[in-house]
């Protein structure tokens, strides 16, 4: 008694640190939801979004600043103020973002945008398309842009983002969900994608067309394109560009430039090669912001196409890699936020708004140190220039619209519910009615039921009897039909159940044994 006291004592004395224990307990508690759930949300849809947006903003302020270093001169130089470039990206990048706030609000009518309506939207791009090919402001021997309200906007830009909308839809339909018609899927990549891609390559944009084609053609890869259709799209793009490049004199030139930029430093080398310099004085941590060198009328336009050029001359190598290191985390989370999509069309959008990123991203990058040519495509997120920045904020908008579907709508609800075999059109409620899989059947009509056991009929619960077929529950249209009638009392939910017998051991007994096997001995079960 007294070391069962003693033990109770004890007991007691270490129930006295029950509060440190449980106060640890909750923190972990605490610890484990926070790594569940972040703002109410699971952390694996909610993390890439943060990192997403993270690098979004941090993308877009260090894009102000570096305009404002490598435009003030130039900006001097036109007879305005030093900040007049700085002032106008900051503008445009106040409307991208009022875009990407609206359309990731409740209210905002995505549904709507999904239909017939982008079909209406791309088409009057189409129809501005032509309109600026003949009437528009042309620059560099391309006539690209448009006068609306004092700014000028480029529509090949403004079009990205609805093209992708649509290319997703198409390819969801047609090898995903496999509800679009062959010939009805031909005719709306015809109209809707390739004369809007046709237009803008004779505006002349190759590299806008080009950018465009290959966020599509992986998408479609992405999608399921067949083999064959992937190596004809090949071929015809390789001979497609090089007819264009030998055709057009400026494009084989820009071609030359990168075999070997210097051979004509002062004339069609002359960005390549300054370029090339503002890298190399930049060292290993460049000169520091504002103090490049370049932007001092020597490398024409440095706050717009060359501008990764002034990064890496005021920044050095070691602010460049920071900066790709930043592109690649909005890139990643971007995919990341596609791999949660609610459905197949919208994991579609938001890898097709990454990889236009992304193929602009290196289609700039790689033309300024000069592995390809130069085609006067803008830095996402950093260039200066309205149609641009505006664009790229709709890319974005369309990946965070697709993260926030995907938070609202769990992951494959929709393929779930399809798997469902109770109906849905009974009035029982939502989840009950009767199986699509058919009426229940005997497991072979050969084999009658034993001397004795209540056989398979139809009874009305009260008395045995029969129940006319007048009043047993009408089948469900998708049932199968079957000789086995319904039998026993009826349930809660008012349908009959069947009466598999009274005897267990009858209906666990194999065919073709009998009772007297077991009366010669026999126990074995």
């Amino acid at each position: 008694m007294d070391a069962n006291a003693r033990g109770r004592r004890a007991g007691d004395a270490a129930g006295s640190g029950t509060p440190v224990r449980e106060a640890g307990r909750v923190a972990r508690d605490h610890s484990g939801l926070a790594e569940k759930y972040i703002a109410g949300v699971p952390a694996r849809i909610m993390r890439p979004r943060l990192v997403f947006l993270a690098c979004l903003v941090a993308l877009v302020g260090f894009g102000v600043i570096m305009v404002y270093s490598a435009s003030s001169v130039e900006a001097l130089k036109e007879g305005n103020p030093s900040t007049y470039y700085l002032f106008r990206q900051a503008l445009f990048a106040a409307v991208g973002g009022i875009i990407l706030i609206i359309t990731t609000r409740r209210w905002f009518p995505w549904p709507l945008i999904e239909g017939d309506a982008l079909r209406i939207v791309i088409a009057a791009f189409s129809a501005l398309l032509i309109f600026v090919r003949f009437f528009g402001q042309g620059a560099g021997g391309a006539t690209r842009w448009v006068t609306i309200a004092g700014f000028t906007l480029q529509p090949s830009e403004l079009l990205k983002p609805f093209l992708i909308m649509r290319t997703a839809q198409l390819l969801d339909g047609y090898y995903l969900e496999r509800t679009l018609p062959r010939e009805t899927f031909i005719r709306c990549v015809a109209t809707d994608i390739v004369i809007p891609l046709a237009l803008v390559f004779f505006q002349p944009d190759m590299g806008s067309t080009l950018i465009i084609f290959g966020a599509l053609f992986l998408m479609a890869v992405f999608a399921g394109l067949e083999g064959r259709v992937i190596a004809a799209l090949g071929v015809f793009v390789v001979l497609a560009g090089a007819l264009a490049i030998f055709i057009e004199p400026y494009r084989l030139e820009r071609l030359k430039v990168v075999m070997d930029p210097w051979s004509d430093p002062y004339n069609s080398g002359y960005q390549a090669t300054l370029a090339i310099m503002a890298f190399a004085s930049g060292g290993l941590t460049g000169r520091g912001i504002g103090n490049s060198t370049m932007k001092y009328n020597y490398l024409p336009e440095a706050h717009n196409d060359y501008i990764l050029a002034i990064i890496g001359e005021e920044l050095g190598f070691i602010g460049t890699v920071l900066f790709f290191a930043l592109f690649c985390g909005l890139i990643w989370s971007a995919f990341k936020i596609a791999e949660r999509a609610s459905s197949n069309a919208h994991r579609l959008m938001a890898e097709g708004a990454a990889l236009i990123l992304i193929l602009q991203f290196l289609v700039n990058a790689l033309g300024i140190i000069g592995v390809i040519p130069m085609t006067g495509k803008t830095m996402p997120f950093i260039s200066y220039g309205g149609s641009s920045l505006i664009a790229s904020f709709m890319l974005a908008a369309l990946v965070m619209r697709v993260s926030l579907e995907s938070g609202r709508s769990a992951p494959y609800r929709e393929r779930r519910d399809r798997l469902t075999v109770m109906s849905k059109a009974d009035a029982v409620s939502s989840h009950l009615g009767r199986s699509s899989a058919g009426a229940p059947r005997r497991r072979s009509d050969r084999d009658p039921a034993p001397s004795g056991r209540p056989g398979f009929s139809v009874l009305d619960g009260t008395t045995g009897a029969p129940s006319p077929a007048s009043e047993r529950p009408a089948a469900h249209p998708r049932a199968r039909a079957s000789s086995v009638p319904l039998a026993g009392p009826p349930s809660r939910s008012g349908y009959d159940r069947v009466d598999l017998g009274a005897d267990p051991a009858e209906r666990l007994r194999p065919r073709g044994q009998t009772t007297s096997r077991r009366g010669r001995g026999d126990t074995r079960r």
